[in-house]
């Protein structure tokens, strides 16, 4: 009996192990790695063994004979690489989350040209830079442009993907930098610009990105300096001519110095680097002064061709020259040289004067270097004289121009 037990369990035994074997196999993470992996070969192996063995293996195309296991093995890759590249195309919202649910997009991607609404688009690194409405791809509508770094960079209208209508830039820093109207991501129409500080420096009419129009100055602390007419970003000096000097205040209302002499009167405006020389109006029936002469103390003058920085560019524009030497100093120029000359002592020498100060911000002029000498080129151009004035002969780019009526 015990004999027959052992003889019926070893039979038993012999028939389960192998199942118990092939169970225990299966289970085994390892075995269906490799079972997995030798499968995925397989197919792969005879996927890719793509050498016709005969005629029914190939097809006929225009003439040509193309394997049909190559074409197969073409489709099934342009398969998978396409499935892989719209799953990263799709909005991030419909892959698992969204962001308050507005969709997310790449900016490659090829949905997004698709679409139009609100949406969030990522750039190349991974940040959002867009937040706002698209029209098949493009920002058009309103709009947020964020930096890398997450600070707001423009907020307001887009259209095809720039700037255009009212919006807001900022600096870095999340100031506002400028507030108005933009084309083309230009400022172009009315706006107002501020300093990195956040003070109002300048509101008035763009053109193109530059200063053209009516517009008005403000100093440091926001107080208002000038307002009148500017063309390429600069203040149009000869408004200033012919003027009365009780006129004057509508124009420039920053800090002033007033040097006057037995006869010979100017004022310097140093908020906007001006110096205006006065007609004596004290023998006249109205007793009326009026600005004779504006001295501006810059390197580049406005025209409506463009800004002129040297003496080629004014022949070019102005014709040639009706007087270019040496002339002697009057009162007016040594004060506006003086002034350069203040801001450029390492280029420049100041003249010799001598003043003393009667009232707030007024100075006699006891006496000042009438031998000095500058160097100037002549032009008329437009009704008026202009003045170029150079630091010698051979200088191709002027230190500062005066303008009066021809």
């Amino acid at each position: 009996m015990r004999n027959l037990l052992n003889i019926l369990f070893s039979t038993a035994r012999a028939k389960i192990m192998p199942l118990w074997i092939k169970l225990r196999m299966w289970t085994t993470p390892t075995f269906l790695k490799t079972k997995v992996l030798t499968r995925v070969r397989e197919f792969f192996s005879k996927l890719l063994d793509v050498r016709p063995r005969h005629k029914k293996d190939y097809y006929s195309i225009l003439g040509w004979l193309v394997s049909k296991r190559l074409a197969f093995a073409l489709v099934v890759l342009l398969g998978i690489v396409s499935a892989m590249y719209i799953s990263a195309m799709l909005p991030q919202g419909l892959l698992g989350g969204s962001s308050g649910g507005v969709r997310t997009y790449g900016y490659r991607s090829i949905p997004l040209r698709f679409y139009s609404g609100t949406v969030n688009i990522t750039a190349r690194g991974g940040y959002v830079a867009y937040t706002g409405q698209v029209d098949k791809g493009a920002a058009n509508g309103e709009g947020s442009l964020y930096a890398a770094d997450g600070s707001l960079v423009y907020e307001g209208a887009f259209a095809d993907n720039m700037y255009n209508g009212q919006g807001k830039q900022y600096y870095p820093s999340g100031v506002p930098q400028y507030v108005g109207s933009f084309t083309d991501n230009e400022y172009n129409g009315q706006g107002s610009y501020y300093r990195p500080s956040g003070i109002l420096e300048y509101q008035g009419d763009y053109v193109f990105g530059v200063r053209t129009g009516s517009g008005t100055l403000y100093d440091s602390v926001g107080d208002q300096i000038f307002q009148g007419s500017f063309l390429n970003n600069e203040i149009v000096f000869q408004d200033f001519l012919d003027r009365p000097t009780d006129e004057v205040s509508g124009l420039y209302s920053g800090e002033t110095t007033v040097y006057q002499s037995d006869s010979e009167y100017c004022v310097a405006m140093p908020e906007i680097n001006g110096v205006y020389a006065v007609k004596d109006g004290s023998t006249t029936l109205e007793n009326q002064w009026t600005v004779e002469q504006i001295y501006v103390l810059g390197s580049s003058v406005p025209l409506e061709s463009g800004n002129c920085e040297t003496v080629r560019e004014l022949t070019e524009v102005m014709g040639p020259p009706l007087y270019y030497g040496t002339i002697w100093v009057d009162l007016p120029e040594t004060v506006a040289w003086n002034m350069v000359a203040q801001e450029k002592p390492d280029e420049l020498e100041e003249i010799s004067i001598s003043t003393q100060a009667t009232f707030e911000n007024v100075l006699t002029v006891d006496s000042y270097d009438k031998d000095y000498q500058l160097y100037l080129y002549t032009y008329e151009y437009n009704g008026l004289l202009y003045h170029f004035y150079f630091t010698g002969a051979g200088e191709s780019e002027f230190i500062m121009y005066m303008m009066e009526k021809a």
